[in-house]
């Protein structure tokens, strides 16, 4: 691996919104996580200083510290003394493709699907968004962060971003119930074809600890997934959380 040291300015990081529902460090952890999704940040490279972060973030040392931390428990980040924090190469990964939303598997369960809206933002793809998106930069695009329950069971925190061109006032519903993919086929008229999924299992972080109520070693399914239209072309991609002693997929696998 190649290794650059990479910059403040470079990288386009910005302050973060004090007032926001989601913690400071996870807001670094999310937007630095969405950068190794985009390429920005690619293995080998090394993070700009924790002190260099913190001044581009406007937020104490001890809050990128925190956030840096959770990137090197899901082995997406190394810390090495003397040296700095390396972006590290992404593990094996198995692809799953699945046909059924959230919300259809867990009323074919019996279960009651709903969410509560951690955040709604209206937004544009650029090099900040998932990969598989970068072809659309500059589209319209709505941010969601939803806690997703079955019953009144807290059962994963999913990090969405949709391409809104053909559906700009999508931001206006309701996201609490229901299937984002249901609205987008009867609302909209846009069937999603095709989902591609990428697997992982974690270490829950304090941040899932308590939004899905489950102890500090459970292991969680960190799943990355892209929507395709029935013309190819992506109009959604998420990474989610799951607890992995309440969620489990049904999948068939591709040849």
């Amino acid at each position: 691996m190649n290794t650059r040291q990479r910059d403040v300015t470079e990288l386009g990081i910005k302050p973060l919104e004090e007032n926001g529902p989601i913690p400071l460090y996870q807001q670094i952890r999310i937007d630095l996580q969405n950068m190794m999704q985009a390429d920005k940040l690619k293995p080998g490279d090394l993070l700009p200083s924790e002190m260099d972060l913190a001044f581009a973030y406007q937020v104490s040392r001890q809050t990128v510290r925190q956030a840096i931390g959770q990137l090197v428990t899901d082995h997406l980040l190394e810390r090495k003394p003397g040296h700095g924090t390396t972006v590290l190469t992404g593990r094996n990964r198995i692809k799953f493709f699945l046909d059924q939303s959230f919300a259809q598997q867990m009323a074919e369960m019996g279960l009651h699907p709903r969410s509560e809206v951690l955040r709604k933002k209206t937004t544009e793809i650029d090099g900040n968004s998932p990969n598989t998106l970068h072809d659309e930069k500059g589209s319209s695009a709505l941010e969601l962060i939803r806690l997703r329950f079955a019953d009144d069971a807290p059962i994963g925190v999913q990090y969405t971003t949709v391409i809104t061109t053909f559906c700009p006032d999508l931001h206006t519903h309701n996201f609490e119930t229901g299937s984002l993919y249901e609205l987008l086929l009867t609302r909209y008229k846009l069937p999603i074809s095709r989902i591609d999924h990428v697997v992982n299992a974690v270490v829950a972080d304090p941040w899932h600890v308590n939004l899905l109520k489950v102890s500090s070693v459970s292991p969680l399914l960190l799943v990355n997934t892209t929507a395709y239209l029935e013309n190819g072309e992506p109009i959604e991609a998420s990474t989610s959380y799951y607890r992995a002693d309440k969620y489990e997929f049904s999948v068939s696998q591709g040849y």
